[in-house]
């Protein structure tokens, strides 16, 4: 039970994207374009891109994490019993962590490949209620976290997963007493650490930490501290640089309905129906399942 307990106060920490680290121009700027289609629902346009790309050099494992980031968004869309799907996840999971070990001679950026791989593998368990597996992919992902601690400064994308480890692990020993026993064989949290950490990653050039980042704050203001208000910061900081992202577009309307804000609620809202019209990559069972969170959004 403490193994699922500490698995979901964590939860936050897994809701990672995928960011490896590279040395060539060309290649970040490509994956940095894929990462802008999956923001903006761009579905269709990001599996166009990972192919072409992925011609260049395709033994990279990024374009194998790309494709199950791109998934995940999929999943989230409508997809979750969608079982091929799944498949098609766990599958170019594997292929990553394969190729990360087999083709990738800089240790850090292998290291932050396996991260990212264990931590989607968690929360894909989570999403399907396999807790026990999911506790150990958990384990895994917290134990290569610790051992990157203190050298962020060497490599950026440390600083988004040290952020997150510092913050939550610290609110898990303050809010989950009964679960310290359990923390007390990983290292320590530090929640100003570790919101240090993310609002520096607000400010990267680098889209994946910028946005990341900003999406953790906004969850952190509106889930854990029930700061709508705060929460605004940050989402409108996301959308005024994806403004057709629905989910992003989804946390405005809960937090101006939380303030009481109809009239900004219901524009809101009609931005949202407006990105669902204009987005032809979203299939009609996509644009289904998301205006149904609308409705439900609508009727609390």
């Amino acid at each position: 039970m403490t193994v699922i307990r500490v698995s979901f106060i964590l939860a936050l920490l897994l809701m990672l994207g995928v960011k490896p680290s590279f040395c060539q121009d060309q290649l970040k700027e490509n994956v940095s374009k894929v990462f802008k289609q999956v923001y903006d629902n761009k579905f269709v346009s990001a599996d166009s891109s990972i192919a072409r790309f992925q011609r260049e050099n395709p033994n990279h494992p990024v374009w194998s994490l790309l494709r199950a980031n791109l998934i995940w968004w999929q999943i989230l869309s409508g997809g979750i019993e969608d079982d091929e799907l799944k498949k098609q996840f766990v599958f170019y999971l594997n292929d990553s962590k394969s190729k990360a070990k087999n083709f990738l001679k800089e240790e850090d950026e292998a290291a932050f490949s396996l991260i990212i791989v264990n931590a989607f593998r968690t929360r894909f368990d989570m999403l399907n209620n396999n807790y026990l597996t999911a506790a150990g992919y958990l384990n895994a992902c917290i134990d290569d976290i610790s051992d990157s601690f203190g050298r962020e400064e060497e490599y950026e994308p440390y600083y988004l997963t040290s952020g997150l480890y510092y913050y939550f692990m610290q609110k898990a020993h303050e809010e989950y007493p009964l679960i310290r026993p359990y923390l007390f064989f990983f290292p320590d949290g530090d929640i100003e650490k570790g919101m240090r950490f993310l609002l520096r990653c607000t400010e990267s050039e680098d889209i994946f930490l910028r946005e990341e980042a900003t999406y953790f704050l906004m969850r952190i203001s509106f889930d854990l501290d029930k700061d709508p208000r705060g929460s605004l910061k940050y989402v409108n900081t996301l959308l005024t640089r994806h403004p057709n992202n629905l989910i992003f577009r989804l946390f405005e309307i809960k937090a101006l309905r939380q303030l009481e804000d109809s009239i900004g609620a219901n524009k809101s809202e009609g931005l949202y129906k407006r990105s669902l019209e204009v987005n032809n990559e979203l299939s009609t069972k996509q644009k289904t399942y998301y205006l149904s969170l609308l409705k439900i959004e609508s009727q609390i």
